[in-house]
């Protein structure tokens, strides 16, 4: 069974339960570690369990900064996997920034884990990462909204209906306008303020513009 590697404090309760409802809608499997019996070194288990996934969810929540050891971990389970070239998909709860950042990543999404449409646009996401034949049959594009704008209550930028079916997704290509920071990644909803999840400085978006204006 294909799997993805979720990064995350386990306090993180409602989170975890969130996704554990995504995955089990999906032929998918979620590898949390404390769910896991590690073997010694834990370090190894991780390692092979990032190696074998199809990517790495970052659950970002005020819980990563709960403690050094939830800090430490999360920093090596990001370096991993880009040094094994695993997507990293960084998703942020919108009740508010969190001053954690991950200097790795290829996506980002502001989501509510309370908000079903937003479930169901990560469900759409993981099924990109479906290896099986069956899915190119699915209409995922049926099942998944268009790219909603910023402000409360705006869920995942569900742009990805037809690169679904080719597993890839249609994000936006997005680059970091700070100096000191300059990363890229794709984004999926379109909020004029947000913080960047790589440098967690503040960006200010025009979206009216092609591309957006920074």
């Amino acid at each position: 069974m294909a799997s993805i590697f979720i990064s995350h404090s386990k306090r993180d309760v409602e989170a975890i339960s969130a996704f554990c409802q995504v995955f089990a809608r999906t032929t998918m499997r979620a590898i949390f570690e404390e769910f896991e019996n590690y073997i010694v070194p834990p370090w190894t288990k991780i390692k092979n369990d990032i190696q074998q996934s199809s990517a790495a969810f970052v659950l970002l929540s005020p819980h990563l900064n709960g403690t050094p050891y939830t800090q430490n971990w999360v920093s090596y389970e990001v370096g991993l996997a880009c040094a094994l070239n695993k997507p990293v998909w960084v998703y942020e709860q919108l009740e508010g920034p969190v001053l954690f950042p991950i200097p790795y990543l290829t996506d980002y999404i502001v989501y509510s884990p309370k908000n079903r449409g937003d479930l169901n646009s990560i469900k759409g996401l993981v099924e990109t990462y479906d290896p099986s034949p069956a899915f190119l049959g699915l209409g995922l594009g049926a099942i998944i909204g268009g790219l909603l704008s910023g402000g409360a209550g705006a869920g995942v930028g569900a742009i990805m209906g037809a690169a679904a079916l080719q597993r890839k997704s249609l994000g936006i290509p997005f680059r970091c306008p700070h100096e000191t920071c300059g990363v890229q990644y794709k984004i999926y909803s379109q909020f004029q303020q947000f913080a960047c999840p790589a440098c967690r400085q503040i960006i200010y978006v025009d979206w009216t513009q092609t591309p957006p204006q920074q």
